[in-house]
């Protein structure tokens, strides 16, 4: 096979692919959402405590990934996910390791889903979103 068959495939699907990369994002952030809210997957300690920053960051993760998977507010859901996703790095990664170096404090999640959001920021929900169907266009 050459490289026209796989342009020719992209230039074809490309709306296509934009819609699972998106929904897969949506799907991985929920998942990390319900991990910290209910405790699953292997939550060290259980569930996050009601009210604490780590229950606040599932309770985001939760509404960024649904957005993210319905198509929804898709850009401002990024845009907090950006936002997100610094502050986590920050937080979570290089404070408590004292380490710039994200195979060192092991905030690669955190940096592969901030790129991730901001594809998102900029490209929004495409086709398949919810927020296009019943309202016929993205008011964000």
């Amino acid at each position: 096979m050459d490289m026209a068959f796989f342009e020719k495939y992209l230039a074809n699907h490309q709306d296509n692919l934009y819609v699972v990369f998106r929904s897969a994002i949506g799907v991985l952030f929920f998942m990390l959402g319900l991990q910290k809210i209910f405790g699953l997957w292997g939550m060290p300690g259980g569930p996050a405590v009601f009210g604490t920053l780590i229950w606040f960051a599932g309770v985001f993760e939760f509404m960024i990934g649904s957005s993210m998977i319905f198509g929804v507010l898709t850009r401002l859901a990024s845009f907090f996910g950006v936002i997100m996703m610094a502050v986590a790095y920050y937080l979570g990664h290089v404070s408590t390791s004292g380490s710039w170096n994200p195979m060192v404090n092991f905030g690669m999640p955190a940096i592969a889903f901030g790129l991730a959001f901001i594809i998102t920021l900029i490209h929004g929900a495409k086709k398949a979103s919810l927020e296009r169907k019943f309202l016929g266009k993205e008011i964000f």
